[in-house]
């Protein structure tokens, strides 16, 4: 796993994190490669961003034990007070000295944890290996002896830890680079004088990093990068007239954009001195002037520019607000390549947001942590003028961060149709299904989530709230939402009620736009050869795992067919598949499966069925 800080410390005293035990610590934990901070105006979040930016990062690596490196300088410390008694030495203050810099709490940059190590060691071979002399212990041990035995202590209970120093202790990353929130691609032209104007020659400076350093930085020296976007005119010209590698990598940089955000179209920047504009060229379109273009156009390049002149290093990067002037589909590619693109495994992401669909988009990944801060005020004072502010880390699924926007996803407003599924994991399931279909059909389905469709998950037996069936009084307009919807609904059990739901959607609807699955439910989907890879991720050995047949389960309750064929097996794993007439623990199965489906192939008759007219439905909808 590429090196990430798993925890750092709060900056400014007036923050305070709010662990677990529901306790106030200082250090922000369970960082992630994306971290995003959310909250109402004036909550805070911004300013901590810019304080973490600003500061020296105090930090605690995820890929490497603080816990377990100070417990072994314990006993080092343990072993060699042993020796010490051994010979008859008892207790060395100068070795205590020595060795308690070594244990630590956080990570810093200046605490150059490799250096003060190196000192340690020095510190025995110039005490005792280079002295020739004899202890003055009852036993009268030479002191290079002693230095030898201390020196295998130390070496042999850190070899472990050997690759870990210069990585995982030293600086997080090479550089920090700043987004802010004031940003754009227009050049802003201050001429020096009259003649120059006339001649069309300006002199271009970045006004709003200078803004920014006054206001926020107190127009100190930083330490770190301000990229606005405003200097790229320059940079592009200079990129495009200079040397092999700084041309290639503008052409690479282009390839860039043309595979991650315009489907593989050649993309072509230039830099025109006549009109003093970025001019962008998309595929077979006319070029045009860069501000003749969708401002999310310009929001992508200022987004991932600065990356990319960086691809390979180690960089934290924060952004104010990313999804400023992006529709749903871009913010969700945005993530795709934050997260995977190659070159950016060592970059780490502080955010703030108030997009409501951005944090749902985050709802589909692993690598995405997302935390509330608020404002409040010391109990004990509680009249007083300065604040407190407290950050809390929300867990996968809390939609508490969308309740403290006020709002709820609204990505059906901009997508041309949308597909509805009864919950998460059959969003989880279609979206894969949907996915290896595209893999398929590469050149004939270009079409992307949030941007050409969008998925709805509305709630089992919530339809009936919908305008579909009329059943309520005052159902929700579905027309009004979103006209163009494609519904997909679990096999119908038993009940009449439920038989005749069905029967009435499938007549409002229309063959192309409903389906009733023939199986039990989405699990039920899955081949078996899926499911045994499914039961071996839950840690079941390949040779414990029965042989089964679809035709076995496709229409009965997973959980329970999976319990009763282990029923005369030795089973590994402890706890049970089923939760009454469905699988336990959904979630946590569906992301099993959907990492165990790498074809088209993997996929059942049913599963491909579906696919193919949800496939025909986007197409349809997206002429």
């Amino acid at each position: 796993m590429p090196y990430r800080i798993q925890a750092l410390k709060i900056p400014d005293s007036n923050y305070s994190f709010i662990d677990e035990r529901r306790q106030n610590i200082e250090q922000i934990q369970n960082l992630s490669k994306i971290n995003i901070f959310v909250g109402e105006n004036n909550s805070g979040k911004s300013r901590l961003l810019r304080n973490i930016l600003s500061n020296e990062i105090t930090w605690i690596p995820s890929s490497f034990s603080l816990q377990e490196w100070n417990e072994t300088i314990e006993r080092i410390e343990k072993e060699s007070f042993d020796y010490f008694n051994k010979i008859e030495w008892g207790p060395q203050p100068h070795y205590i000295e020595k060795i308690n810099p070594l244990k630590i709490k956080y990570c810093s940059k200046s605490g150059q944890f490799s250096v003060k190590y190196n000192e340690f060691l020095n510190y025995i071979n110039k005490t005792y290996v280079n002295d020739t002399s004899t202890s003055t212990g009852r036993l009268g041990v030479k002191f290079s002896e002693i230095g030898k035995v201390l020196l295998k202590i130390v070496t042999e209970n850190t070899k472990k830890f050997e690759k870990g120093f210069e990585k995982n202790l030293e600086d997080p990353a090479s550089k920090k680079i700043y987004i802010p929130i004031l940003r754009g691609l227009l050049p802003i032209n201050i001429p020096d004088s009259v003649n120059e104007k006339s001649t069309g020659i300006f002199n271009q400076y970045d006004v709003y990093r200078k803004r920014i350093l006054k206001d926020y930085f107190e127009n100190k020296e930083e330490e770190f990068g301000i990229f606005t976007g405003l200097n790229t005119f320059q940079q592009l010209k200079d990129y495009k007239l200079g040397l092999e590698p700084e041309r290639k990598k503008l052409e690479e940089y282009e390839t860039f954009l043309s595979k991650n955000f315009f489907e593989d179209k050649k993309v072509t920047l230039t830099s025109h001195e006549k009109t003093n504009s970025i001019i962008i060229k998309i595929g077979d379109e006319t070029e045009r002037e860069i501000y003749n273009l969708g401002d999310g156009l310009q929001t992508i390049i200022i987004l991932t520019l600065p990356l990319f002149l960086n691809i390979g290093e180690s960089m934290l990067v924060f952004i104010e607000e990313p999804e400023k002037l992006l529709h749903p589909g871009f913010q969700r590619k945005l993530i795709e390549t934050l997260l995977n693109q190659p070159g950016f495994e060592n970059f780490q992401y502080f955010m703030t947001t108030h997009s409501n669909h951005f944090l749902d988009i985050t709802l589909d990944f692993t690598q995405i942590s997302i935390y509330s801060v608020r404002k409040g005020f010391d109990d004990i004072k509680s009249d007083s003028k300065n604040p407190k502010f407290f950050i809390e880390n929300l867990s996968t699924g809390d939609f508490s961060s969308l309740e403290l926007l006020g709002v709820r996803n609204s990505s059906v407003f901009l997508s041309n149709c949308t597909i509805w599924v009864e919950g998460v994991t059959d969003r989880k399931y279609f979206r894969k299904f949907l996915e290896m279909y595209e893999r398929k059909n590469e050149k004939n389905f270009p079409f992307k989530e949030d941007l050409h469709y969008s998925f709805v998950e509305y709630g089992g037996s919530n339809i009936t709230h919908w305008s579909f069936l009329d059943e309520e009084q005052n159902p929700i307009n579905v027309e009004k939402l979103c006209g163009k919807l494609f519904l997909i609904a679990d096999s119908p059990d038993k009940s009449e009620k439920k038989q005749q739901r069905h029967s009435q959607l499938k007549k409002k609807l229309g063959e192309k736009r409903f389906v009733e699955l023939r199986c039990k439910e989405v699990e039920n989907l899955l081949l078996p050869k899926i499911i045994s890879r499914v039961l071996a991720s839950y840690g079941e050995s390949i040779e414990s795992i029965p042989v089964f047949k679809y035709e076995e389960y496709f229409d009965k309750p997973l959980g329970n067919f999976l319990e009763s064929l282990f029923a005369t097996v030795k089973r590994n794993r402890k706890g049970s598949y089923s939760d009454g007439n469905t699988i336990s623990d959904k979630v946590k199965f569906c992301e099993y499966a959907v990492n165990n489906i790498e074809t088209w192939d993997d996929l059942s008759a049913e599963s491909k069925e579906i696919t193919e007219i949800i496939a025909a439905f986007i197409k349809e909808n997206n002429n």
